[in-house]
């Protein structure tokens, strides 16, 4: 028999589960996405805002249903459904995901259709689940307030304890979506606590499915490994990444569109693509390389390599996902060597602050092809340039293209050293279409000074940006629609 509850506590609880359910989903959709469409500024905003969207639909379905029914069963039912919503999302990802990116190459839109597919009737449901709780907690309009107010903090709570859990310990121990199962549990025992005994022989059987189909995607095999940690979400593969290379290379993944490191299987100790083997070649050009700094750990084969071949060199490598060591030594053969000093911090960060000088800085640091926005602004420059010498060379991978809409990249990142080491270099693999975007080597110092192998570089500066002012996203996603 259906009835309303009259029990302190079981509201409130269930409100603090679907706060910590929504987030923890949110947090959890967007980083199953990066490997498939990356993931830039624009698909963290396509995920937020379908999910608000839809949020804001269920609210006002939830309180036209409120007010017709509101009883104690609807609810666990509710809770029942959003299990079922996200263990379908979990389902459905790998399927989906390859229709999406077949029917459009414009992230942006990659990203909307997606988080319709996959995120909004999730969404759709717990906002459907709020207004129910409100129906059943007010009792009397004299405590109106009190009692919506009430819900609402356990809710936020929620959400609140939802985004660090995940953030800081989730992403730590499993992966994504490991993590969605958790939320389906969640969802399911929310259900029982809000009502026990309606019809729970057939909940009972429903809940026990559902568990099951989710449990399937988590028992398949894959052909490659996907590792989550609280920065990134990585893949590492084995196969040929380029057709005039027939050596098997294992490689580390963040994105749909390049790989970030890789070795040959068969031998782990030799740079295994054309940019690290540049940049390895330039820095063996430069005058001096007592302190060398590079930005970006990746799977560390440079660092590694660098180590090896200039023993009285010391090496700082700054990497913001301090995993990535683990992981390096793993599935890359990476072996620490005393020369190697690894730095846990943000690119960007540990600039502004260093007090060390350096005779090599070599940059690379990208999620998938994307360079973070705050490596290419004036302000940067400033401090990159407090931190090396006279003589000191600055050596940077780049994605883009001379000419073409991918040209503005190269202008920004141009635009950045030249202010401080006004000589450039430039070198690039083979022949490429002149607008399509291929990794681009720059070497800049304060001084002329020649590089075997590589061409002077005219000066494509163009707008100087800032701090305030970097509107990277803009510039790939212009880049990528002629790639």
């Amino acid at each position: 028999m259906r009835r309303l509850i009259g029990n302190f506590g079981r509201l409130e609880l269930v409100a603090f589960m679907s706060g910590f359910s929504l987030m923890a989903f949110e947090l959890v959709g967007a980083r199953m996405l990066a490997p498939t469409i990356g993931s830039s500024t624009y698909v963290w905003t396509s995920v937020i805002g379908v999910i608000i969207a839809a949020l804001s639909i269920g609210y006002f379905v939830g309180g036209k249903l409120a007010d017709l029914r509101g009883y104690t069963g609807d609810v666990a039912l509710l809770c029942l459904a959003i299990a079922f919503a996200v263990g379908y999302a979990l389902i459905l990802f790998d399927g989906a995901m390859r229709e999406v990116v077949l029917l459009t190459d414009d992230a942006r839109l990659q990203g909307v259709l997606a988080s319709l597919l996959l995120f909004a009737p999730t969404s759709l449901l717990l906002g459907i689940l709020s207004p129910y709780l409100v129906k059943l907690k007010v009792t009397s309009l004299a405590v109106a307030g009190q009692s919506v107010a009430g819900l609402s903090a356990f809710n936020s709570v929620g959400g609140i304890a939802g985004t660090f859990v995940t953030g800081f310990i989730i992403f730590s121990y499993i992966g994504s979506r490991e993590a969605l199962f958790a939320i389906v549990l969640l969802m399911l025992i929310a259900s029982w606590i809000i009502e026990p005994r309606i019809r729970w022989k057939l909940r009972a059987g429903f809940s026990l499915t559902v568990v099951v189909i989710v449990l399937l995607p988590l028992i398949q095999k894959q052909d490659y490994i996907r590792i989550d940690t609280p920065s990134a979400n990585y893949e590492v593969k084995t196969g040929q990444l380029d057709s005039g290379i027939t050596s098997s290379i294992r490689y580390l993944t963040t994105g749909p569109n390049s790989a970030q490191s890789g070795v040959y299987t068969q031998q782990p100790d030799q740079l295994a693509f054309w940019y690290t083997q540049e940049i390895a070649r330039i820095t063996g050009m430069t005058s001096s390389k007592k302190n060398i700094l590079i930005l970006g750990g990746g799977a560390f084969t440079m660092p590694e390599y660098l180590a090896r071949k200039y023993p009285g060199s010391m090496i700082d490598v700054v990497e913001i996902d301090p995993s990535l060591v683990s992981i390096a030594e793993k599935y890359f053969d990476y072996t620490p060597l005393n020369n190697i000093h690894v730095i846990d911090a943000d690119a960007r960060a540990y600039v502004n602050t260093a007090i060390k000088q350096y005779d090599v800085v070599i940059i690379d640091v990208y999620s998938d092809s994307s360079v973070p926005f705050s490596l290419l602004t004036q302000e940067y420059g400033a401090s990159l340039n407090a931190i090396i010498s006279a003589d000191s060379t600055v050596i940077i991978n780049t994605i883009a293209a001379k000419s073409g809409p991918c040209q503005d990249i190269l202008k920004a990142v141009d635009g950045t050293y030249r202010s401080f080491a006004p000589y450039a270099s430039i070198s690039q693999k083979g022949i490429t279409p002149s607008q399509a975007a291929s990794n681009l080597i720059l070497a800049y110092t304060k001084h002329p000074r020649r590089f075997e192998g590589m061409e002077a570089f005219d000066s494509q500066r163009g707008f100087m940006y800032t701090d305030n002012f970097m509107p990277v996203e803009r510039l790939q996603q212009s880049c990528a629609a002629v790639s």
